[in-house]
């Protein structure tokens, strides 16, 4: 009898195993992750200290010495403000010269992140951000020294002293505050 056309049982089983192979080979390649190029990775030593970004400093530590003119703001009101550091967490503020056409109560006085712009009867306070009141100027005083042992309550950057009434807290004069020269 002449051998049969074909494989036998077992060439089939030989060829159904190969097949098997190559599809798992072609199953894998294609769900492999593609191929990354490897770059170099900067080694830093295992006991580096992180690099914390600067803070700026409080502006009652790095923006003082400054003064200014107090200019009527809908009153006559007069004087000469200082502010200064007395402490390593203290400010001081004098107040200098002062007069105001008030004369029924005490005068608040508040430092503000706001500007006083103007003279005359064009002077003006252009609010920015909550003023902070640090005193008073009592009923009929020429002068006043208003130490501040709490500076971190006042706004990021202090741009202006206001000077209020009272009773009405109506501004009756303010002054603009620049680096003391």
């Amino acid at each position: 009898m002449s051998p049969g056309h074909g494989p036998t049982p077992n060439g089939w089983a030989a060829i159904g195993a190969a097949g098997v192979i190559v599809a798992a080979a072609v199953f894998f390649w294609l769900l492999a992750p593609a191929p990354t190029a490897h770059t170099a990775v900067e080694r830093r030593p295992t006991n580096a200290i992180a690099t914390v970004p600067p803070h700026p400093e409080p502006w009652y530590r790095t923006g003082l010495p400054v003064d200014g003119d107090i200019v009527p703001i809908g009153v006559d009101t007069t004087g000469h403000v200082t502010v200064t550091r007395s402490g390593e967490r203290a400010l001081r503020v004098t107040i200098t010269d002062f007069r105001t056409d008030l004369a029924t109560a005490d005068v608040r006085v508040q430092l503000t992140g706001g500007d006083v712009v103007g003279t005359g009867q064009e002077a003006r306070w252009v609010p920015d951000g909550d003023p902070v009141e640090v005193g008073t100027i009592p009923h009929g005083a020429t002068s006043a020294v208003i130490d501040l042992r709490v500076p971190q309550i006042l706004p990021p950057q202090v741009h202006s002293l206001v000077i209020l009434d009272w009773n009405t807290t109506t501004i009756l004069g303010g002054a603009e505050l620049l680096p003391a020269g």
